[in-house]
């Protein structure tokens, strides 16, 4: 019995850590199926305890190895000792887990009065040959209920969603249509239908109805990618990307602002004129939107001058409110302020500040004090056209982008992305922008400070990026699209209500019949 346990529970620490490396950088997309198939297995006639724990050390395998980067900014930025950073790596990584431990424990609790034998702990095999479609589907609806979950809870932490790994598989003509939830829930009844195909000594004729929708999903993806949901509008417009690679350690240094204002200034002198628009990222601007403002006017009469727009991230103030906030403004053919409304747990505001506040003092950890912006906020205008613009972590967020997708002729996001260092982060982080991009069929500019900095067509596609660590400046061009997709439309409220069906009918099903 301890065996067969400690066997389960090490199978789904790798079932997580599997998914790791269907993610970029590693975008070895089977392994997703291959994960939640090991899932879906040891998750079998469990009680709602042991799953709660099979699915904390599931969260762990996750969490430890695709955000392993956290570990890199509390260490290398953060200025903590390498035993604390590790001790706080693994707290926050654990914490995130128990989101995984009550997602799979619900999972239990549903099944729990249709489960036969079910504190027996029957063999694997008896276990999944038992298996009923409604299980099947069940455990992929349960799989998007938490992953959307953790899109919200504290602000969400809506990263390494399995839907993810898709961007360069066949399932990718799907996002447009059902978005990353939808793509998830695809993923997660492939891998359970596979894995109990395996048990079967009957035949296929048992699941053969649901066999067929799950086949017929991956079949009809492959002519939803050719599909055109989008159009272009006008002519093509012209983008310079400026990538300081300005060290994370010198950045705020009072010292340098002055240097920093200068090499981005230099830096953007060539492409004046014939860019439509010149992009800075996030902060690029050392130093509160109040205290710039002879170097903005200079910028905005130059930018006029050659009939440009310049975007830049920069810190503001407000002064009745003495409120901080991390913004993007637009000046020269630009106008418009945007602050950000999705603030980093922890990074940018601490979550239960009056009950953290001490231990991050006897830790000597930084605590940011920054606010969100109102969610009502007007698109930036730019030229003739407009977007409404996502800083940093907000383009993981799926509903946010898709809002601003809607009132955008281009999606436009910067990023201080130097935070990460040289880990997985900035690719992962990359990946999820291209998945913004396929489900609203727009294209996604995307400056960071030290790479990678992209340009990605509606089609979810890298049509130039620039190196990580390196200073430079991406040019291309880009289209304004026209008209939305299904995602963008309604998608983000449809497809998990869909998804969410069948856990709303087993639980009809447990209390009312």
């Amino acid at each position: 019995m301890a065996n067969s346990q400690i066997f389960r529970s090490f199978c789904a620490l790798i079932s997580g850590a599997l998914i790791t490396l269907s993610l970029a950088p590693f975008a070895f997309w089977p392994l997703a199926i291959i994960a939640t198939a090991i899932l879906f297995v040891v998750l079998q006639q469990q009680s709602i305890k042991r799953s709660f724990w099979l699915g904390w050390f599931f969260g762990l395998g996750l969490f430890g190895t695709g955000a392993s980067w956290v570990y890199v900014s509390i260490h290398e930025f953060g200025y903590t000792s390498i035993y604390l950073a590790v001790f706080l790596t693994f707290l926050f990584c654990g914490g995130l887990a128990f989101c995984c431990a009550i997602t799979w424990a619900l999972y239990a609790w549903l099944l729990k009065k249709n489960t036969v034998a079910f504190n027996s702990s029957p063999s694997i095999t008896t276990a999944m040959q038992s298996v009923t479609s409604q299980q099947l589907i069940l455990f992929a609806a349960v799989w998007v209920c938490g992953e959307w979950m953790r899109s919200w809870l504290l602000t969400g932490f809506p990263w390494l969603f399995i839907g993810y790994s898709q961007t360069e598989s066949v399932l990718a003509g799907w996002a447009p249509i059902v978005g990353v939830y939808g793509v998830s829930f695809i993923i997660c009844i492939s891998g359970a239908v596979i894995s109990h195909l395996l048990f079967l000594r009957q035949g296929f004729h048992t699941h053969r109805t649901l066999l067929t929708a799950v086949a017929l999903c991956w079949f009809i993806a492959i002519p939803l990618k050719y599909v055109q949901w989008t159009l272009p509008a006008g002519e093509p417009q012209q983008v310079s990307m400026v990538q300081a690679n300005i060290s994370q350690h010198d950045k705020w240094r009072r010292e340098y602002r002055q240097p920093t204002l200068t090499l981005y200034k230099n830096l953007s002198e060539p492409y004046w004129e014939s860019s439509d628009l010149i992009i800075w990222p996030e902060a690029a601007i050392p130093m509160y939107y109040q205290y710039a403002n002879d170097f903005l006017d200079q910028m905005d009469v130059l930018a006029a001058k050659h009939q440009s727009a310049l975007l830049t991230g920069i810190p503001s103030r407000d002064t009745h409110s003495d409120n901080s906030y991390n913004s993007i403004i637009t000046i020269g053919n630009g106008n418009g302020v945007y602050h950000k409304q999705n603030l980093v747990p922890f990074g940018e505001y601490i979550p239960f500040a009056n009950l953290l506040g001490n231990v991050l003092a006897f830790f000597e950890l930084p605590a940011s004090t920054m606010h969100a912006g109102n969610t009502d906020q007007a698109a930036l205008t730019i030229q003739q056209w407009q977007s409404k613009p996502l800083i940093c972590y907000e383009i993981v967020y799926p509903g946010l982008t898709a809002k601003a997708a809607g009132v955008s002729d281009v999606l436009i996001t910067v990023s201080n992305d130097s935070w990460f260092g040289a880990s997985i982060g900035p690719l992962q982080h990359l990946q999820m922008a291209q998945m913004r991009a396929l489900e609203n069929g727009r294209y996604v500019l995307r400056s960071t400070g030290s790479g990678v900095s992209t340009i990605i067509n509606p089609a979810g596609q890298i049509v130039a990026r620039s190196e990580q660590f390196e200073q430079t400046v991406l040019t291309g061009e880009f289209k304004l699209m026209q008209q939305n997709t299904p995602w963008t439309r309604y998608g983000y409220w449809l497809t998990p209500l869909l998804c969410f069906s069948p856990l709303l009918i087993q639980i009809y099903k447990k209390y009312f019949k």
